[in-house]
């Protein structure tokens, strides 16, 4: 049907003439009727080897298709993974990682969302998303997790707040705090911390995010308790970095659905997410101040 003749088909499939012809007599021995008939020496096909041709050519484009999906799925293409992850890991840690992942698997693709922890537990739950990235704990029992690196919440101060090398609670707690509008059990940890210490934090400000914490301190607005990967974004000219002590642990989690197989294109995110997490937090070291805040009362 291509070619137009036995000798051109026979060259096309790279075979001998004959077995063109074996070929030809055996599918119109199976199909009940006739597919050419021969013209002036040439094979002209019948109205019915045209019906059939027809929908043969719409199956082997979808077969092609299915060829085509499979090579891009072995190469971590089209079935591509839906991620999200709060506002601060995805203004940072999953741009990084998703670049190089693109860059050894420039077929893939990727839907991202930067949203909140409870709601990419919800999106996993309904297996809207493939991967959640979150520094919460998550609380469903349905979710997968995997712990990719730790880092610890910070003091964030603006800096011309900070008077003396070895700033105290006492000179702070005058000072407004941004602290977290919903309860979390990272922020609750964070204030239990302080609340046995004794610190008495104005909470003038109220945001959803340790992201836009930062950014209120960086403005001079006020003082907050932020994880590391928020701090390393900061501006180090206008905002000073303090360790706690005792330190509290922030841990950065990768969610799956435990009820869901898991993408194959996870395993490379994860490998990713783990890199892209040691280079941020590589930098931090540089930008701590080398007093550390006690908040248990010791000196």
């Amino acid at each position: 049907m291509l070619s137009g003749s036995v000798s051109a088909a026979a060259r096309m499939l790279h075979v001998s003439q004959p077995v063109v012809s074996r070929i030809v007599r055996h599918a119109e021995q199976s199909l009940g009727f006739a597919l050419f008939e021969r013209s002036r020496g040439r094979l002209v096909a019948t109205p019915e080897a045209e019906a059939l041709y027809r929908q043969v050519r719409r199956s082997w484009n979808e077969i092609e298709r299915i060829d085509a999906l499979a090579e891009s799925l072995r190469q971590g293409g089209a079935g591509g993974l839906r991620i999200a992850a709060t506002p601060t890991l995805a203004a940072s840690l999953l741009p990084q990682a998703v670049a190089a992942m693109r860059r050894h698997y420039p077929a893939m693709q990727c839907d991202l969302w930067a949203i909140h922890t409870p709601e990419i537990e919800q999106r996993l739950a309904t297996q809207e998303i493939d991967a959640g990235i979150a520094l919460e704990p998550p609380e469903r029992v349905t979710v997968a997790v995997s712990q990719l690196a730790e880092t610890e919440i910070l003091l964030a101060v603006p800096w011309p707040w900070v008077t003396s090398p070895d700033p105290g609670s006492r000179q702070l707690t005058a000072r407004p705090c941004i602290a977290l509008a919903e309860s979390t059990p990272l922020g609750d940890a964070l204030a239990g911390l302080l609340e046995r210490a004794g610190w008495q934090a104005d909470a003038a400000l109220r945001v959803q995010t340790y992201r836009m914490a930062g950014s209120l301190v960086e403005h001079g607005a006020g003082y907050a308790f932020i994880d590391g990967f928020t701090a390393i974004d900061l501006d180090p000219a206008k905002v000073a970095l303090f360790r706690l002590r005792p330190s509290l642990p922030v841990h950065l989690h990768l969610m799956r659905a435990s009820t869901a197989a898991p993408s194959l294109s996870l395993p490379r995110l994860e490998k990713e997410l783990r890199k892209a997490a040691r280079s941020l937090l590589a930098r931090l070291p540089g930008r701590l101040q080398p007093s550390v805040l006690s908040v248990d009362g010791a000196p």
